[in-house]
């Protein structure tokens, strides 16, 4: 799992608040039992603004549902100051060192994220 974020993003809260929020999300997520793998990214998008994305490998097709519902929560629970999204994906992109490609993940996710902005009821389980 990795968090990745820019740091100009955090100025206008004190840095230990945003590092503690990530670190305690990035725990809850390994131990969540329906997610394989996942890759947390805070960024901007155009809508809601500042944002944690999520991108997550369900354990098993069927658990996609599950597995997006407590992402969520842990988001809520961890970083409740921002917005939340969680999306399924096949595979986390990453670098021969095992770092995650946040471009090429973002640029996976945002259609989707896109999608979801514009139809809530569609997101909705």
């Amino acid at each position: 799992m990795t968090v990745t974020h820019a740091p100009d993003l955090y100025e206008h809260a004190p840095d230990t608040d945003w590092e503690s929020g990530f670190f305690a999300l990035e725990g809850e997520l390994l131990e969540l039992a329906c997610v394989r793998e996942c890759a947390v990214v805070h960024t901007d998008l155009p809508e809601p603004g500042q944002a944690v994305v999520v991108a997550f490998v369900p354990l098993a097709p069927q658990q996609e549902i599950a597995g997006r519902r407590a992402v969520l929560a842990a988001c809520q629970r961890n970083l409740p100051a921002l917005y939340a999204h969680a999306v399924a994906v096949d595979d986390v992109p990453r670098t021969v060192e095992g770092a995650v490609r946040e471009g090429e993940l973002l640029d996976r996710v945002l259609p989707q994220i896109a999608r979801d902005l514009m139809s809530p009821a569609a997101m909705a389980d």
